[in-house]
């Protein structure tokens, strides 16, 4: 039995957190089943799953059996895995994992409609920075709901920043820290404040170095060369892209209205974000990507230059 006692699983969204999120949870021995609006979509997502499966697969082979997993773990994932276009299928889970994009009205509705609909257990949110507090009021048992900030790409990353609501219970609490060791993640508690803890002190660091790009300063590579020295694996204008500009833009406008104008997104972000240029999954962003594999550095931005 799992820690949690949690059976079964419900993840609303496939696209790049969701779909890792079913991955783990599936591979954790929950029954899983991911709920998204298009049919092409799910399809998609189930395509990015086996194939992330598949990589596993390949390292196991390649390191002996120490790392990764076997083909017979791999089967046995996607035997746990459903998907579905209708939010009632979901009304049989445990626990639901809501990963939709970073747009608070989307995911009020959705936990509104989950609600009408009759759901009444323990509901969360990937969020990066919407407040805890009002999507649970929007689910209207703020009890049983709390934020779970999963790190991309899921399968590989083990922290989930967990996030208490105003009126988050300490079972719904103990229940999703239980639920963080099933699926072999490290829980990191942060308050439901702006940016939580991660993204506020994450996303000020990209802000900064998109400045010391746009002010001439060092090329794009050459900042992302910096942070090797800190010990980073990834620069930071590489993992924005990697996150999402978008979603970058969002947290620093969230930090924004609550903590003032020293965290007002820069003007090179914004560009980026206005143009469409989102990063991995839009194919260019401070880099050029390829199946989200940086080709290059974006000769838009090469060249782009403000005071």
């Amino acid at each position: 039995m799992s820690e949690s006692g949690l059976t079964k699983i419900g993840v609303i969204g496939i696209g790049t957190m969701g779909n890792g999120i079913a991955q783990v949870a599936a591979q954790s021995g929950f029954t899983t089943v991911v709920m998204d609006v298009d049919a092409g979509v799910l399809e998609k997502g189930l395509v990015a799953i086996g194939r992330s499966l598949d990589r596993l697969v390949a390292a196991h082979e390649k390191s002996g059996g120490e790392k990764g997993i076997d083909g017979a773990a791999k089967d046995a994932a996607l035997a746990r895995l459903s998907t579905t276009t209708e939010a009632k299928d979901l009304l049989g889970c445990d626990l639901v994992i809501e990963a939709v994009p970073e747009m608070p009205e989307l995911k009020e509705k959705i936990n509104r409609n989950l609600a009408g609909l009759g759901y009444d257990r323990i509901l969360v949110s990937n969020t990066s920075g919407i407040s805890i507090t009002r999507l649970g009021a929007a689910y209207g048992k703020p009890d049983r709901f709390m934020g779970m900030h999963f790190m991309n790409p899921v399968p590989m990353q083990q922290g989930v920043e967990i996030i208490r609501g105003l009126a988050t219970s300490d079972e719904t609490y103990a229940t999703v820290v239980a639920l963080c060791h099933d699926l072999g993640k490290i829980e990191i508690p942060a308050e439901d404040k702006a940016g939580f803890a991660i993204n506020r002190m994450f996303v000020p660091f990209v802000n900064e170095a998109i400045r010391v790009v746009e002010e001439g300063i060092a090329a794009v590579d050459d900042v992302d060369k910096c942070t090797y020295c800190l010990g980073h694996k990834m620069g930071p204008l590489m993992t924005a892209d990697y996150v999402g500009l978008d979603t970058m833009l969002f947290i620093c406008r969230v930090l924004e209205e609550e903590l003032g104008s020293f965290y007002k997104p820069s003007p090179l972000l914004k560009r980026l974000v206005e143009s469409g240029q989102l990063g991995a999954k839009t194919g260019s962003g401070f880099y050029l990507w390829e199946k989200y594999k940086a080709t290059g550095v974006n000769p838009d931005v090469a060249r782009y230059r403000i005071g």
